[in-house]
């Protein structure tokens, strides 16, 4: 990166990935990070995170700063010439084992947790890589998804699960924490009840909120039933009640996780965003799918870990 590297030493075994490689190119070409991410449909944080431990495997610099433009070093000049006959070489490799692509088609669930653009950023890389391979996703809540799984309807699902309900199947996508979320000016019923927002009987996070609620001594009252992530924050954000939120949501400035302001027991566990597959299914395309998925939420939060 333009950036002073940290790590200067040398290894003999130093080992070049295909993407890190392609990411040097891009950046290269285009100019800039923003470019190269354009091209390869990644974030900028990405790109980013690519060529920090790129340049950290290596222990050289390979890009620095022109004014407004990025210009490879001379180690970057030199590794360029040796990326492009590796690259080559793979593109045509991957060209000639076409013949022995996967084919078919993968049913996708998801519930709206993950931000709806990054799953299918991931799936546009994946149909990139398996242009014979059709994904059919459908959206819902995490038990509706899992019901759908469970009857055969679908291959694979991503939804939310408590630590307790992991399968030894089951690939861990992301961990999410939760929080009471109301308006800052938002008060208790005058009998001292709490007003719910939920995403319905069939919501994630409803027994969750309510088991505490009723653990604590708390009454509550559901005010708002809504089954998509973005009603439920709309509620909130109006000032219509208390809701229990992924942390992680995009919610308004101003909106925050307010349970000791307002008195709400704590004790939110943890959940686990998951990967499962149908039990049924046995495809190859599937666990393909299944690993870029991984990979993908992989990439997205190390660069947010290392850059935010």
């Amino acid at each position: 990166m333009v950036a002073k590297l940290r790590l200067v030493c040398h290894s003999a075994r130093v080992r070049l990935d295909i993407d890190s490689l392609r990411t040097l190119r891009a950046i290269v070409e285009s100019g800039s990070f923003t470019g190269a991410a354009a091209r390869l449909h990644l974030t900028q944080s990405a790109v980013s995170w690519k060529m920090k431990r790129l340049e950290e495997r290596l222990g050289h610099a390979l890009l620095v700063r022109d004014g407004k433009s990025i210009e490879p070093t001379e180690m970057g000049h030199e590794l360029l010439t040796h990326a492009e006959r590796i690259l080559t070489a793979h593109d045509d490799a991957v060209a000639a084992l076409r013949l022995r692509e996967l084919t078919g088609t993968v049913r996708l669930g998801c519930n709206d947790e993950p931000q709806i653009d990054q799953v299918a950023d991931i799936i546009r890389s994946f149909r990139e890589q398996h242009p014979r391979v059709g994904v059919h996703t459908r959206i819902g809540l995490s038990s509706v998804v899992g019901a759908w799984l469970r009857a055969g309807e679908l291959d694979l699902a991503i939804v939310q699960v408590l630590a307790s309900d992991l399968k030894e199947t089951d690939v861990v996508l992301r961990r999410d924490r939760l929080g009471w979320f109301a308006s800052p000016d938002l008060a208790l019923e005058e009998d001292g009840s709490v007003p719910l927002i939920t995403f319905g009987p069939r919501g994630f996070y409803r027994p969750i909120a309510e088991k505490l609620l009723r653990e604590a001594g708390f009454e509550h009252v559901v005010v708002v039933e809504c089954e998509s992530t973005s009603g439920v924050i709309a509620a909130v954000e109006a000032g219509l009640g208390v809701a229990v939120l992924n942390e992680a949501h995009p919610v308004a400035p101003g909106v925050a996780v307010r349970g000791e302001g307002l008195g709400l027991p704590c004790g939110l566990p943890e959940v686990k965003l998951i990967a499962r597959r149908s039990q049924r299914s046995r495809d190859a395309a599937v666990r393909a799918l299944q690993a870029t998925l991984v990979e993908g939420f992989s990439v997205e939060q190390a660069s947010a870990g290392d850059l935010g």
